[in-house]
């Protein structure tokens, strides 16, 4: 495709995604949804991988129905409120768009599609979708939640399926998927509480995410034994590590931030439950990680030698290490607060 299409096709999705956050009405907010899954259709179809082709048509699919479904709410909301209806139908419809927008994101139970269109998808394509594509159906979930229950029972299914489905997993882009899917259960338990908390967490989810992403893509990486390449590069193995630590949240990168504030303001609302559960679970992504980086360090590389021809800088290592790192000084300066 012309890349002056592909630009035009970006600013549409940027474009659609900012209607959508910032409309006035359930319409227009539909339309703006509408619009942003138009726009990325082209985007993920790539000349050099085949399955970017099923994995689009999947992903239209699937946002489709999840589109049908909200519209065919929203009509039966501004019916039900026209004739003042029954509460429980009203609170059905409700639920029933909410899990509309979980669909769009690929929440658990409705995350069926996610990691198989992220594995069709170039590196790249699932950065989109990792990222900005959850925007819009997240600020809107925010928006429209109003069944406690319902987010609660949402946020422990998609910690345990997340992190059992993510076991002897080979596939990174699937890996990545799956973490995705846990990293959202954490946000979305700050919906309930701290708007704020959610944003901060998104953004520094979203910066690690295109970080290890870039790095994945720059050394065309698509698999677990493809990291050995990197046990005779000092400066790999830093950056890889680095990378993975603050992705997963833990101190001294930047992503540990997002997780305690997360931990202390469920502390606060006393949801020791949630929290427990939720920091249990996360020690199954936490060991699957770690699996990935003793990989990366102590097995051998002499087969994957086709895979040094791509090199990254090391002013480009050096920035990444420090803005991870940077998050303990931040870490330290929130303590004395």
């Amino acid at each position: 495709m012309n890349k002056n299409f592909k630009l035009l096709f970006f600013n549409l999705l940027i474009l659609g995604t900012l209607i959508s956050i910032s409309a006035s009405s359930w319409l227009g907010m539909w339309m703006g949804l509408e619009m942003n899954l138009l726009a990325i259709i082209p985007l993920m179809y790539t000349k050099n991988n085949i399955a970017s082709s099923e994995a689009s048509v999947k992903y239209f699919i699937v946002q489709t129905i999840a589109s049908s479904i909200i519209i065919i709410n929203i009509i039966m909301i501004m019916i039900n409120y026209n004739i003042q209806s029954n509460l429980d139908i009203l609170n059905l419809n409700i639920i029933m768009m909410n899990s509309a927008f979980l669909v769009k994101i690929g929440m658990a139970p409705f995350h069926f599609w996610f990691p198989e269109i992220i594995h069709g998808l170039s590196w790249l394509n699932s950065l989109i979708i990792l990222t900005w594509q959850k925007i819009a159906p997240m600020v809107l979930f925010m928006f429209n939640s109003t069944n406690s229950t319902f987010i609660i029972f949402v946020i422990v299914t998609s910690a345990i399926i997340s992190s059992v489905s993510s076991l002897n997993l080979v596939n990174l882009k699937k890996i990545l998927a799956f973490s995705s899917i846990n990293h959202m259960s954490w946000m979305m338990s700050m919906m309930i509480f701290s708007k704020t908390v959610w944003m901060l967490y998104f953004l520094i989810y979203s910066f690690s995410t295109i970080i290890l992403i870039l790095f994945l893509n720059k050394m065309k990486i698509l698999f677990v034994n493809q990291l050995s390449f990197m046990n005779n590069q000092k400066e790999m193995i830093m950056f890889f590590m680095l990378s993975f630590v603050s992705f997963m949240g833990l101190p001294p990168t930047i992503g540990f931030i997002s997780k305690w504030l997360t931990i202390q303001v469920l502390i606060w609302e006393k949801w020791l439950f949630l929290t427990i559960i939720l920091m249990i679970l996360t020690t199954f992504m936490i060991f699957i990680y770690f699996q990935l980086m003793i990989y990366s360090i102590l097995f051998n590389s002499n087969k994957n030698n086709f895979l040094k021809k791509s090199k990254i800088h090391f002013s480009q290592i050096s920035i990444f290490n420090l803005i991870n790192i940077l998050g303990l000084i931040l870490l330290t300066y929130l303590f004395n607060l």
